[in-house]
């Protein structure tokens, strides 16, 4: 129904051992020695391919000579021929990279990688820390859609006299249980502070890949194997985790009131940053993640207001007569982009981030609403009721350009661009009155759909590299917030606590 994602390499030493076997199989010659190259591009009559930066083909301890054949230094004539031509070919290859092979999430040959993360060791005082971290650990890699992680059950491997060390691991046991990765930490309690011992190994050749050691209060173990996750992400695929981002959304508690509030990616460490008594709602984060738009009924309104995260301190952004909701903050933080109805129609409007120099960009009869910035700062996807039905548009930045995306279903509404650019996410309200969730691609116009049959799912956003998508959904009954990979599989439950969540926006990578 929707193409899954997948991994791909760039040239390492395994490519140019594939080139270079190529290579000599594309010697004319070759047909004289059939059997005697390996998958691995070695010709075991002594010729081995493999290395980097020089010719990668060495000669050495062929068979003995054939009655009547002809040498050259001691080589058969035919072979020396032979090993002239391969070498030949392997000039055309060009030099490989010194790269090393990452993984990405946007293949449709989807193969997550096997790692096995087994129980951390410990090392002294740290019996139940270890097992949270190891919990947190598995969490976060779970999460990333990038691993598959190995069931506990099934490793045959003698854990009590294994250790953190290449000398003390059995490979071929975390072989045979299809373990591509293996995850080693060893956890020490030294009074209120924790040291996590962490490493990563490559199981094929059984040599370490990554070691870190972190110490820290116990109280930010959280952090401490956040920060080991995220070194593992990087190490495969050479770009930052999401374990440090965060994730705003309104909260109903009470009957009359809704909260602003934040949390970790993962649904921890939640906390309501706007508590007035007052309807507060639609929440967006600054373009820098320092602070969070929202707009509030607390005097009239809906007025637009701003809250420093680092301060707490509100000001107030905008509150033109009627509307004043559904922000975006542009991306190159020069502007936003927000729903007002000031002139006596629900319309998008740019100013500055500020409240500063408002233009009105649309100006049509039907509401137009919903604005979300493309990751280049130069389109505006919206929701338009011009066509007689909610469907999704774009216009380039100033208002020009008007295009209609979406001509499936007749209420599609709540669009959030892609970080790359390649999907808009939006939700839509099917046959049977309810809401799911769906991505179009601007460019082909193609659609695919991520949820359906579990409630109402909506308010979709993208994570900051794009691979995952926060939305609500009442599958359980209230609404509660989940994440989810870009193309719909992994939908897991992230909010823990009493109240409906709705609204949900994923923030931007944290300030450094």
């Amino acid at each position: 129904m929707r193409p899954s994602p997948g991994y791909r390499t760039t040239t390492g030493l395994a490519g140019h051992r594939r080139k270079c076997r190529e290579a000599l199989l594309a010697s004319p010659w070759i047909t004289d020695f059939p059997a005697q190259i390996s998958a691995r591009g070695e010709d075991r009559s002594g010729l081995t391919c493999g290395g980097a930066g020089v010719l990668p083909c060495r000669t050495g301890g062929g068979a003995g000579k054939r009655p009547g054949e002809e040498r050259v230094n001691g080589t058969p004539i035919h072979k020396a021929v032979w090993i002239a031509s391969a070498l030949a070919a392997l000039l055309l290859v060009p030099p490989v990279s010194s790269s090393r092979e990452y993984l990405t999430i946007t293949d449709p040959n989807f193969r997550p990688y096997p790692i096995a993360v087994p129980a951390f060791k410990d090392l002294g005082g740290a019996k139940d820390v270890a097992a949270r971290a190891r919990d947190v650990l598995v969490s976060d890699l779970s999460i990333t859609g990038i691993f598959k992680l190995l069931d506990p059950r099934s490793f045959i491997a003698d854990q009590r006299h294994e250790g953190l060390s290449v000398a003390t691991i059995n490979f071929n046991d975390w072989i045979n249980v299809g373990a591509e990765g293996l995850v080693k930490v060893g956890v020490l309690k030294k009074g209120k502070k924790v040291v996590l011992d962490c490493h990563l190994f490559d199981v094929a050749t059984g040599k370490e890949a990554l070691s870190k050691r972190l110490e820290g209060n116990a109280r930010a173990l959280r952090r401490l194997v956040h920060t080991f996750a995220d070194s593992v992400v990087r190490h495969f695929t050479g770009q930052p985790s999401v374990f440090f981002t965060k994730i705003v959304f309104a909260k109903k508690t009470k009957p009359r009131s809704k909260e602003i509030c934040i949390m970790d990616f993962d649904g921890f460490g939640e906390k309501c940053i706007v508590r007035n008594g007052s309807i507060n709602l639609l929440p967006a984060w600054s373009a820098d993640g320092r602070g969070i738009y929202y707009s509030s009924y607390l005097h009239g309104g809906p007025h637009l207001y701003y809250v420093d995260l680092t301060t707490r301190k509100t000001r107030l952004v905008s509150r033109a007569r009627g509307l004043n909701i559904g922000v975006s903050a542009a991306p190159d933080g020069k502007r936003i982009a927000l729903t007002m109805s000031k002139d006596g129609n629900a319309e998008i409007y740019v100013m500055g981030t500020d409240g500063s120099n408002p233009r009105r960009l649309t100006n049509d009869w039907a509401i137009d609403s919903s604005p979300s910035w493309s990751p280049d700062s130069k389109k505006i996807a919206f929701v338009s009721e011009r066509a007689g039905t909610p469907q999704i548009y774009e216009m380039a930045a100033d208002g020009t350009g008007v295009r209609r995306l979406t001509f499936q279903g007749n209420y599609n509404q709540t669009p959030d661009w892609s970080p790359r650019g390649d999907w808009i996410l939006f939700n839509a309200r099917d046959e049977r009155l309810v809401y799911d969730i769906f991505k179009i691609n601007p460019e082909s116009g193609k659609i695919e759909r991520l949820t359906q049959d579990q409630g109402n799912n909506e308010h979709p956003s993208f994570s900051p590299d794009g691979n995952l998508v926060v939305f609500s959904s009442t599958r359980t009954g209230e609404s509660k917030l989940y994440i989810m990979n870009a193309d719909g599989t992994n939908q897991r439950l992230i909010s823990r606590k009493k109240g409906e969540y709705t609204t949900p926006e994923w923030g931007p990578w944290p300030v450094k």
